[in-house]
């Protein structure tokens, strides 16, 4: 069952979105991501660490960058805990299998190859590459006061 979580319930990522992010992607992913700063007018940061995004009691960890914008980017050679966020929602919600390294908090091969499937199924401009769009498609594992679950985060500013 996936569940939509709308509006301020996000608490506080509508305000990270409009916020954006300010300064420049980091080599890993410099050149690529482009499709994905839906027109932001500004360049997307690294994600660096992870923000819990509650639904009530339950909670999942998103990607952001060092400022806490959810506008950031990973790609090939990043690594880190916004990479195992990114790897464990692919495992659990997306059903993506990460090989005998599995939640590593290393962007490799197959969590590319994941992050494309989602894009993919999703119908926005596959690279390989996490950002905004990405982020706003996939379903992140929300656990917590007894409840789990697969559920999609997205906000219109």
């Amino acid at each position: 069952m996936t569940r939509r979580v709308r509006g301020w319930a996000v608490a506080g990522v509508s305000a990270l979105l409009l916020a954006g992010a300010a300064t420049a992607a980091g080599p890993a992913v410099a050149a690529a991501g482009e499709q994905e700063q839906e027109g932001l007018g500004v360049a997307a940061a690294s994600c660096t660490k992870t923000k819990k995004v509650y639904w009530g009691t339950p909670a999942a960890s998103l990607p952001v960058s060092s400022g806490g914008s959810v506008n950031c980017l990973l790609g090939p050679g990043s690594s880190g805990s916004a990479v195992k966020a990114l790897q464990h929602a692919l495992a659990r919600c997306h059903k993506v299998n990460l090989g005998a390294g599995g939640v590593d908090g290393i962007y490799g091969e197959r969590t590319r190859a994941g992050v494309l499937a989602v894009q993919r199924a999703a119908g926005i401009a596959q690279d390989g590459v996490y950002g905004l769009q990405t982020q706003r498609s996939m379903n992140w594992d929300f656990q917590g006061g007894g409840q789990r679950f697969c559920g999609n985060i997205y906000v219109t500013p």
